[in-house]
């Protein structure tokens, strides 16, 4: 991480995108923001934070402050300005996730002595290599996941909501130690089976169709994936074929998966089967 400073003329990275900042840190709240530089790293967050920044975050200082914290970060620079350097010195923000409002408010703190430049991915870099630690924790995300599969086989039937049934699996997903979904399940049925992103709706789940689920979990900080459908009823052979198309497809796939296989490549392999 730090080496990426030097490589790239830093004197310091703002970082502000949450997950990065967990994974640095090891902080969890929703308000945060990080300094880090050659010799030190901060955290900036606020005052509901108190107790859990100190209980989560070991590897940096905490300040908690009553400043917005990209703005207590650029306060921060500004005041500890002889620690980084002299002349104009440079600082790499995270431009994908960092808004335009608070861009400009941090060069408001800051003043003419700092420069902001866009940082390339650093983080998401080091993030790619996951140690034996991360290997482990993305295996609990997918068999909790995984596990949710079972409570909307229970759940699925004519003339139940699409909600319920995603109700039944985000109440399991909880009981079984998620933090959250890896985003909002889709449960979509009859004719909305076909929308590639059908979250659910009130919409009740006709006497016969197919039924996509897809869904996953945060488990400390990692997410799972996973995309399930069943028939309702007695599936015509059209239905099959269908069925089973995209099943080849996905073996396809998942024989085409080896070290230095691009996704690109992946892909292809599904697509050729679908196209034959």
């Amino acid at each position: 991480m730090r080496v990426g400073l030097d490589a790239n003329e830093f004197d310091a990275l703002v970082v502000s995108h949450l997950p990065n900042i967990r994974y640095l840190s090891g902080f969890t709240g929703s308000s945060a923001a990080l300094i880090v530089t050659g010799t030190r790293a901060v955290l900036f967050t606020d005052g509901r934070y108190r107790a859990q920044a100190r209980e989560e975050v070991k590897s940096a200082r905490t300040v908690i402050g009553t400043k917005p914290p990209i703005a207590a970060a650029g306060e921060w620079l500004a005041d500890n300005r002889k620690l980084l350097g002299r002349g104009l010195l440079s600082v790499g923000i995270e431009g994908e996730h960092l808004t335009v409002a608070s861009q400009k408010r941090l060069k408001a703190e800051l003043g003419s002595t700092f420069r902001l430049k866009d940082a390339p991915p650093l983080i998401e870099q080091g993030r790619m290599v996951k140690d034996r630690n991360e290997i482990e924790c993305i295996r609990k995300a997918i068999e909790v996941g995984a596990g949710l599969f079972d409570s909307a086989l229970a759940t699925i039937r004519p003339g139940t909501k699409e909600i319920d049934v995603a109700g039944a699996m985000e109440f399991e997903a909880r009981r079984r130690g998620a933090e959250g979904m890896s985003f909002e399940t889709i449960i979509a049925s009859g004719a909305r089976s076909a929308l590639p992103h059908g979250r659910a709706s009130r919409q009740s789940i006709p006497r016969d169709g197919f039924v996509v689920c897809d869904f996953g979990v945060i488990l400390e900080g990692y997410c799972s994936d996973r995309t399930r459908t069943v028939y309702v009823g007695t599936a015509s052979s059209g239905a099959r074929a269908f069925y089973a198309a995209v099943l080849d497809a996905q073996r396809a796939a998942i024989e085409a998966i080896k070290a230095g296989v691009s996704c690109a490549a992946v892909d292809l392999a599904a697509r050729k089967v679908l196209q034959k």
